[in-house]
C-alpha cells in the first residue's frame, strides 16, 4: 500500500505524539481532529481508525459511530463557532489520503458568497502562512472538547 497520511497520523496519535488539535476526540472507530492544512478555524475531520478506502466497506459499528459523531461534532461546532449548520464532505481520493475521512466544516451565518457550498474548499490546502497556528488550534480544540463533554461523547 502506498503511504497514507491518515494512517501515519493515526500511528502518532496512538503513540501519544499528536498535538491536542490532532487528537480532539478518540472513539472506538473514529478520531476527531482539526484539519492541518486549512485557513478555516473549526474545519474538523473525522478519520476512521482503520484503513478503509470506501464508505461501502465500513462495518455496521463504524457506520453507527460515524452518525453519532457527525451529529455531536456539528452540535459542538455550533456552540463553539455560532455556525448555522455544518458542511460534511468525503472524497478519500487523494494519493496521500485514500483513507475514508469526513470533513465537517462550520457554515457561518454571514459567510461570504465566495465561501458558500463547495466553494469553501478553497480554504483547504493553503500555504502555511495562511493557517492558524498551533496555539490557536489547540485553544479551539480544548474548547471543543468541553462542548463534546457536555454532549456526553
Amino acid at each position: 500500500m502506498p503511504s497514507c497520511h491518515s494512517c501515519e497520523r493515526m500511528i502518532e496519535r496512538d503513540k501519544g505524539n499528536a498535538p491536542l488539535w490532532d487528537s480532539i476526540y478518540r472513539g472506538k472507530h473514529w478520531d476527531l481532529v482539526h484539519a492541518y492544512n486549512t485557513s478555516w478555524l473549526g474545519w474538523l475531520v473525522l478519520v476512521l481508525r482503520r484503513h478503509v478506502e470506501a464508505i461501502a466497506d465500513l462495518s455496521p459499528e463504524e457506520a453507527q459511530e460515524l452518525g453519532t459523531l457527525l451529529r455531536q461534532a456539528s452540535q459542538a461546532l455550533k456552540k463553539q463557532t455560532g455556525c448555522s449548520k455544518t458542511y460534511v464532505m468525503q472524497f478519500a481520493e487523494s494519493a496521500s489520503h485514500p483513507h475514508v475521512h469526513f470533513h465537517v466544516v462550520p457554515r457561518m451565518l454571514k459567510q461570504a458568497p465566495e465561501d458558500i457550498s463547495y466553494k469553501v474548499l478553497r480554504h483547504l490546502g493553503v500555504p502555511l502562512h495562511e493557517r492558524p497556528g498551533d496555539g490557536e488550534l489547540n485553544a479551539f480544540a480544548h474548547a471543543l472538547r468541553g462542548h463534546l463533554a457536555e454532549s456526553r461523547i
